[in-house]
């Protein structure tokens, strides 16, 4: 990707796909409880044109350590909900996101698990 930063510097940044990004949250969410990728998972639902059907095919695709499941989702989701106001600290956000809002995100991930 192009960029030139605040000083006129031209460069060239590697970036990983948001498709990819996608994955990994989903994965993220799966495996643990952290306020920040729930809240990132659905800012790039909010933001960018993502197709979760394509995404969910490249979850699969991806190395498996744990089953990734929609319940371990929603059940780190309520751990990461009592534990957000510590990890708002670590965020840089433009935007606040309702519990509600995040919980509706998360309602769009319907899938059958996938294992290793």
């Amino acid at each position: 990707m192009n960029y030139q930063n605040i000083y006129g510097v031209k460069t060239k940044v590697r970036v990983m796909d948001i498709r990819e990004i996608t994955a990994e949250k989903i994965r993220a969410m799966s495996d643990r409880a952290r306020y920040r990728d729930y809240y990132d998972f659905v800012m790039i639902l909010k933001k960018l044109k993502i197709n979760l059907k394509e995404v969910l095919d490249l979850v699969s695709k991806k190395e498996i350590r744990e089953t990734i499941s929609t319940k371990s989702i929603l059940n780190n989701w309520q751990i990461a909900k009592q534990d957000k106001q510590a990890d708002q600290q670590t965020i840089y956000y433009t935007e606040h996101l309702s519990d509600e809002t995040i919980e509706s995100g998360l309602n769009k991930l319907n899938f059958k698990d996938i294992t290793k």
